[in-house]
This record gives structure tokens, C-alpha cells and sequence, in this order.
């Protein structure tokens, strides 16, 4: 009896074990998948910060008439005219967010777009510029300060700054660095509260 009362103690503790070692190994691939996440949010978003901040800054360069440099100014959409390549050749470029993809986990991730045409419409570059964004906001403001309405046409010509609020996320859900019990998406946020471009300042 005594053997038997042994035998089944250590078959509990060995259950017990092998949980714990479960649930161990849960825990640490769970934050692997968190560290790596978290890792490709990021480089995700400085990519595409580095590449924002290239393309806004170059708006109205070379352009003959520096109150026709905005084309599109809306909240998630903005189109301007510079000389990319510095060739002496107007280009037209764009950036806009696409709609939610509806075949990924999270529901709020999109494609950000950019597209580069030349002076004749035809296609020179750009496409998906990243993917997993879930905010891609943009503001308009004039050298004083006031605020542009989006898709305000008249008023194009006095846009000086434009703030710029990007948001991305995971398109799965990866386990929380504080509370292992939970999941949510790894996330990254930048905002540029006053990015313009010195060709531009022109604009009357």
C-alpha cells in the first residue's frame, strides 16, 4: 500500500513538473514573440518616419510657383509637387492610407501608400510604403499658426506646417510584457508636431 500511495505522489509531482515546464516554455516563447514584435513595429515605423520626413521636406522644391506646391491636402491623404531627383523635372508625389485589410487579425491595420509620377502622369515609383499602419493623420497650418481645413482648396496656397500623427501596429496579438495572461498588439507612435519644408515658405 505504502509502494502504491508512492508511486501515485510521484506521478502527481511529475504532473505538476511537467505543467510547470509547459507553462515555463509558454511563457518564454510567448515573450520572444513579444521582443520580436515589438522589434518589427519599430523598425517599421522608422522606416517609414525616414522616409516621411525625406519626401515632406523636398515638397515644392524646383516648383516655378511655390503656391501650386499642395495638390491634396485631406486627413489621411496629401499629394505635392517637387523635384524628387533634383533633374529639373516636377514630380507629383502622394501619400495616402488604404482601406483596413480585412484578412489579418487586426482590424485597424492598413497599407500606407506612396506614388511618385512625373510631369506627364507617368508612374516613376512607390507603391506599398508600409504595412500595420492603424493612424496615418495629418494637420495643416499657415505661417501664423491657424489652423487649414482638410480639403480646403483656396486655402492651399497657405499651408506652411503640417503635422504628421503615425500609428503601427502587429497584425496578431502578442503576449503582454506585464501581465503573461493577457495578449494585445505591439504598438509604436510618433508624431511630428511642426514638420515643414523651406520651399514651401514662400506661399502667400
Amino acid at each position: 500500500m505504502s509502494v502504491m500511495l508512492d508511486l501515485i505522489g510521484s506521478v502527481v509531482i511529475a504532473g505538476f513538473v511537467i505543467l510547470m515546464g509547459l507553462r515555463l516554455n509558454e511563457t518564454i516563447s510567448g515573450s520572444a514573440d513579444a521582443t520580436m514584435a515589438g522589434l518589427n513595429v519599430q523598425e517599421s515605423m522608422a522606416e517609414l518616419v525616414r522616409n516621411l520626413e525625406s519626401d515632406f521636406r523636398k515638397a515644392g522644391y524646383n516648383v516655378p510657383d511655390p503656391t501650386k506646391t499642395i495638390v491634396i491636402a485631406d486627413t489621411s491623404h496629401i499629394k505635392f509637387c517637387a523635384d524628387m531627383d533634383r533633374n529639373g523635372t516636377i514630380d507629383t508625389v502622394e501619400w495616402y492610407a488604404g482601406p483596413p485589410l480585412t484578412t489579418l487579425p487586426n482590424p485597424n491595420v492598413r497599407v500606407l501608400y506612396r506614388n511618385v509620377t512625373d510631369t506627364s502622369g507617368v508612374w516613376s515609383g512607390g507603391g506599398a510604403a508600409g504595412l500595420g499602419v492603424t493612424q496615418f493623420y495629418l494637420r495643416y497650418f499657415t505661417q501664423t499658426g491657424d489652423s487649414v481645413r482638410p480639403l480646403d482648396v483656396a486655402n492651399y496656397s497657405k499651408i506652411w506646417v503640417i503635422e504628421i500623427a503615425l500609428r503601427v501596429e502587429s497584425p496578431y496579438k502578442v503576449q503582454d510584457a506585464v501581465n503573461t495572461d493577457n495578449t494585445q498588439y505591439a504598438v509604436a507612435f510618433w508624431k511630428q508636431t511642426r514638420l515643414a519644408s523651406r520651399n514651401i515658405k514662400r506661399h502667400g
